[in-house]
């Protein structure tokens, strides 16, 4: 879970020698799909989220906000978790006058989740200028068929995001709704008969809110190191297959040579597979071991890559 997905288009470019002898480093490139954060600005790869949404005691509103909620997941888990059902969704009473949406409130509610990331997903607020019309159906019934507008708000909190802030996003539609009616209701009843319809535009809603926070795509690419040895050829392999686990397996297994520059390289490649594996700190830390034990090239370059990312 986690990791910066990987297209099947991604390939390793021709083998660079730069060593002036034989028995030195080459370099390969990996041209990769990574994600970057979505247009919202917020990050969720590598984070664990949650999502909590409000039930107000109103039934309409409910069922709005609970079809919502599921929309809006589906949308997230199919992004970042490769559709499997990895983000809980939890249901909050809402207590008329509480300050739900505090940052205390949020990093609260936040730990009580277990997650990295929580999204709280307020009541719906149905506008007033609801247009209601009853239509007979032929078959002693009726229908009443109407549009219905209506805002939602969503608040978002990362406590991985140097922010440190509660972020407000905020939106507004309509829906036409139809359900079938027995003609004798008031408006106030036909109205809430309508609202309480509405879970297709709700799921609409929730889906077209989870896309604003779909991460964004970018081909970049990222060297390694290697040597002429069957222990290193079997880590390209691995990186060419992205079983990033299996080549860093190998390279630390290589990690007690007194080659400083060999070790380097091997650092320096741990560093590149934390990077594409969305684990930025991890990264910069194996890049900063590898800079004290010898001055390789690329890594200026990589650098620059995890401190965008930090």
């Amino acid at each position: 879970m986690g990791q910066i997905k990987t297209m099947a288009v991604a390939s390793l470019m021709a083998v660079m020698t730069f060593a002036a002898v034989s028995c030195g480093p080459s370099a390969y490139t990996l041209s990769i799909e990574t994600s970057r954060p979505s247009a919202s600005g917020v990050d969720l790869a590598g984070k664990t989220v949650s999502v909590v949404y409000m039930d107000n005691g109103q039934e309409p509103d409910s069922l709005f906000a609970a079809s919502m909620a599921s929309a809006f997941v589906m949308e997230l888990e199919d992004d970042y978790f490769g559709g499997d059902s990895l983000v809980p969704v939890f249901c909050l009473d809402k207590i008329s006058g509480s300050d739900y949406f505090s940052k205390s409130s949020m990093a609260e509610l936040l730990v009580e989740a277990g997650t990295d990331v929580l999204f709280l997903l307020d009541s719906p607020v149905f506008g007033t200028d609801i247009e209601a019309r009853t239509v007979p159906s032929g078959d002693g019934a009726y229908t009443a068929v109407g549009t219905i507008p209506f805002s939602v708000n969503l608040y978002a909190y990362d406590s991985m995001d140097k922010r440190d802030t509660v972020l407000l996003f905020s939106g507004s539609s309509s829906a036409n709704v139809s359900a079938r009616i027995n003609g004798t209701e008031s408006r106030e009843g036909i109205e809430y008969i309508l609202k309480s319809g509405m879970e297709g535009a709700a799921a609409t809603a929730g889906s077209a809110s989870g896309r604003r926070f779909a991460p964004e795509w970018k081909s970049e690419d990222v060297a390694f190191f290697l040597y002429d040895s069957g222990e290193w050829y079997d880590s390209y392999y691995y990186v060419n297959d992205y079983q990033w686990q299996k080549a860093m397996d190998i390279w630390m297994s290589m990690l007690d040579t007194p080659n400083l520059e060999k070790k380097a390289c091997l650092e320096y490649n741990m560093a590149a597979a934390c990077y594409l594996q969305g684990q930025y700190k991890l990264a910069s830390d194996w890049l900063e071991m590898s800079k004290e034990h010898f001055s390789l090239p690329y890594v200026r370059t990589l650098e620059e890559k995890i401190s965008s990312r930090l």
